[in-house]
């Protein structure tokens, strides 16, 4: 089967983005170029609600993780793989996302200077960038031709090599006073180190390792009964809003972790996101099922010219743009029948496609069901935010990436404008790359250059400077990730 390139173009421009949100220097630019409970002229402030471009990236690229799921598991169940031996790699998968997120927190440039007690130095650049050629070791999917030893081989120097890493940086730590006052053993003292290293931890890809196990046993198990595994989202809502009464057996499900740095309850909640992706992934994974064998030319001519799909995709677009703008601003009754009424346009157009684009209405409709009730929700706990998370938030993000998917789905798997949508297409087969490329690749080249400090002076300089930078490092990373993708030499997370 083939691949879907809008779900590979949605993880590359998501990751693009979350590249750029974390390069653009802040402080020179509106308060809309940043989450909106954290902008650059007050800080973090959850009595802010409303929602800006920023706060689409992280649910969006979790959206796109739910949909790729009936593509990866589906697959390899139809090749014959055990339903247990899939469960089993689902979790094994989560943890090696767990120990890249703990392995990259703990190698970033300026962890590593807290560590070591100095500012950044050549010594540190040059850990930093040792760190990623470690996650080449770790995770890189090594093509078929290379013997099973090697292949089995490196992974294991890869965990060796990490692990000496994090030890070493972790010897340059003393423990508190209060801890060694209690004459610990050297068992407790090497246990108190340890649990030093495994507390510093990515909490963007810790969540994505939890999505990543969660999501994919939650898929397997109710991969032919998708209303049993939407069902399962009142409970888990049920058990969010119960923690909050002191004495529960909610609060005390809530708050129980067997270990605190790899699993938290409140990770469970981009659930509502990751399961409505899944749900996106059977609509796309169907849709080629049933239309490999349909030409582009007979898509179009059966689309009178391809006017509805193009109306469809740009009045997506719209959509997005106007719940962004009007949350923000806080013009909430203007945009629910704004929304409303292009929502209304959309499923007019999304009716008048092609015989072989019926999965657009299923998208679309799918979309504005999550996104109507996402807005009903919206003054529930006080508004929409990210930061501490709502369920309007929930919800509008996931009935948002429902349009994203489409518009992308019809610039990708309908018009097929592959030449200039591959850098993201590629850079979407290898989003883990581009995440890090930024501060453990080209960051510490520049500051070996000597050129970071002036290029960060620069964009501090203006907004349209502050702009300039973060997209110089977006494209770098992105174009590091699309090469290596090129090349079909992937990360294995």
């Amino acid at each position: 089967m083939k691949r879907a390139d809008s779900l590979d173009t949605m993880r590359g421009l998501t990751i693009g983005m979350m590249v750029l949100c974390g390069s653009i220097v802040t402080t020179v630019l509106p308060d809309w170029m940043a989450h909106c409970q954290v902008p650059p002229s007050r800080g973090f402030d959850p009595s802010i609600y409303g929602i800006t471009w920023v706060d689409l990236v992280f649910p969006f690229f979790l959206f796109a993780m739910g949909a790729a799921m009936p593509f990866s598991v589906g697959s390899r169940l139809e090749r014959g793989a055990s339903g247990f031996r899939v469960l089993r790699d689902a979790v094994w998968r989560g943890l090696k996302l767990a120990f890249f997120a703990i392995f990259i927190q703990n190698c970033y440039p300026w962890i590593v200077s807290g560590y070591l007690h100095k500012p950044a130095d050549p010594q540190i650049w040059c850990f930093t960038m040792g760190a990623f050629v470690v996650l080449f070791l770790l995770f890189m999917r090594l093509p078929s031709g290379v013997p099973v030893l090697i292949r089995r081989l490196l992974p294991v120097v890869g965990f060796i090599a990490a692990c000496c890493m994090m030890g070493w940086l972790e010897s340059h730590v003393t423990l508190s006073d209060e801890f060694m006052s209690k004459d610990p053993s050297p068992v407790a003292i090497f246990a108190q180190h340890v649990n030093n290293v495994l507390y510093k931890s990515n909490i963007i890809i810790l969540v994505l390792a939890n999505m990543a196990a969660f999501g994919t046993v939650i898929y397997i198990l109710t991969m032919n009964h998708p209303m049993a595994r939407i069902a399962i989202l009142p409970f888990l809502m049920a058990i969010i809003l119960g923690s909050q009464t002191t004495g529960s057996w909610q609060q005390a499900v809530f708050n129980w972790t067997p270990c605190g740095w790899l699993y938290q309850f409140n990770f469970l909640k981009y659930l509502f996101v990751i399961i409505p992706g899944t749900i996106a992934g059977e609509y796309l994974r169907n849709w080629i099922r049933q239309s490999e064998d349909v030409s582009h030319q007979h898509v179009k001519s059966r689309d009178n010219g391809g006017v509805s799909t193009a109306t469809v995709a740009l009045l997506s677009l719209a959509v997005i743009a106007v719940n962004v703008t009007l949350l923000f601003g806080r013009h909430l009754v203007a945009n629910l029948f704004v929304t409303a009424g292009i929502i209304v346009m959309i499923n007019w157009g999304a009716r008048r496609v092609g015989a072989g684009l019926q999965v657009i209405p299923m998208l679309v409709k799918a979309g504005a069901y999550l996104l109507m009730l996402g807005l009903f929700f919206e003054a529930f706990e006080g508004g929409i935010r990210k930061d501490h998370a709502t369920f309007s938030y929930y919800f509008v993000t996931s009935g948002l990436a429902f349009y994203c998917l489409t518009l992308l789905f019809i610039v990708c798997d309908v018009y097929r404008w592959r030449a200039a949508m591959s850098p993201l297409t590629l850079a979407g087969r290898n989003p883990m790359i581009a995440y890090v490329a930024t501060s453990m690749f080209f960051g510490p080249i520049f500051f070996l250059l000597g050129w970071y400090d002036k290029l960060y002076q620069f964009g501090e300089s203006s907004w349209g400077a502050s702009m300039l930078f973060g997209f110089m490092f977006t494209a770098l990373a992105l174009g590091l990730a699309a090469i290596f993708s090129r090349f079909r030499l992937y990360w294995r997370t």
